[in-house]
């Protein structure tokens, strides 16, 4: 015969007498509530660590009350990109469905852990996650060392302009898809839509966009969304490409997604953490 410790639960559970028997299962039913309670909460645990290390959520807004015009001084536009920290980039990429697309195609894909946005002035513009992993949009103060800059454009938007434009973005991307995604969702995909929205000859068809999005939300406060402050921006392309080289509406996006396509890291030309179980 087995020794008592070598037996299973259900040859111990028939070894004992009755009394015994109905003392264990009750034993045995407490602590697997106990452990199923534990691992629960170990779970949460893990989760809000998780949270916590990469800072998902809402984030209190830095931009001072302003007022939000579209017609203001020309100011410089820039995208950047610094690297999400630790192994976020790794739990981030496999929640946002990464694991299980990789493939022989997998350079077509950008590095999740390298992180974009749009910086205006002192300010940093960019989409980022709540704790269900749908798109957020957020702002903060902008440190150029933790960032690698590119200038790609002119805007006439204010800081409080830019947040409402930056907000608007964000809605329509919630819209058409809540969730997260490396491909189709992701932090290039909200600066080209923002930067869109903002850059030089773009009001008029902004104030358009953004008129369905304040009768959406009741959100927004910008004045003067339709009136034609700089005429001259507006004009076709050729015309400016002679008189006012570098205004041209579309400048701005061909010139970030040209940045950013030369300058974010594809898959599949770095050992990643990905190639360490193949």
């Amino acid at each position: 015969m087995a020794e008592p410790s070598e037996l299973t639960e259900e040859e111990l559970h028939d070894a004992l007498p009755e009394g015994k028997r109905a003392r264990l299962g009750t034993f045995l039913r407490a602590e697997y509530a106990k452990g199923k309670e534990k691992s629960i909460d170990s779970l949460m645990k893990g989760k809000l660590t998780l949270e916590h290390n990469l800072g998902l959520g809402p984030q209190p807004n830095v931009i001072p009350p302003g007022e939000a015009r579209v017609d203001a001084e020309l100011r410089t536009v820039e995208i950047g990109w610094h690297p999400v920290a630790g192994m976020g980039g790794k739990w981030l990429a496999e929640k946002s469905g990464l694991g299980k697309i990789i493939t022989k195609e997998i350079g077509k894909y950008p590095d999740p852990t390298q992180h974009w946005a749009v910086l205006v002035g002192d300010y940093v513009h960019q989409l980022w996650m709540d704790e269900n992993l749908d798109v957020i949009y957020i702002n903060g103060k902008l440190d150029r060392a933790e960032w690698h800059v590119f200038e790609v454009g002119k805007t006439r938007f204010t800081d409080e302009a830019l947040k409402q434009a930056a907000e608007m973005v964000i809605h329509n991307m919630r819209t058409k898809r809540p969730a997260y995604n490396l491909i189709s969702n992701n932090c290039q995909n909200y600066a080209v839509l923002l930067l869109d929205a903002i850059q030089v000859g773009a009001h008029r068809q902004f104030g358009t966009t953004f008129a369905i999005y304040q009768a959406a939300t009741g959100a927004g406060t910008i004045k003067d969304l339709f009136a034609d402050k700089h005429p001259e921006e507006q004009a076709p392309a050729e015309a400016l490409e002679d008189e006012r080289p570098g205004l041209h509406r579309t400048d701005t996006v061909q010139n970030a997604q040209q940045v950013m396509d030369e300058n974010t890291t594809k898959l599949d030309n770095h050992r990643s953490w990905f190639s360490r179980d193949s």
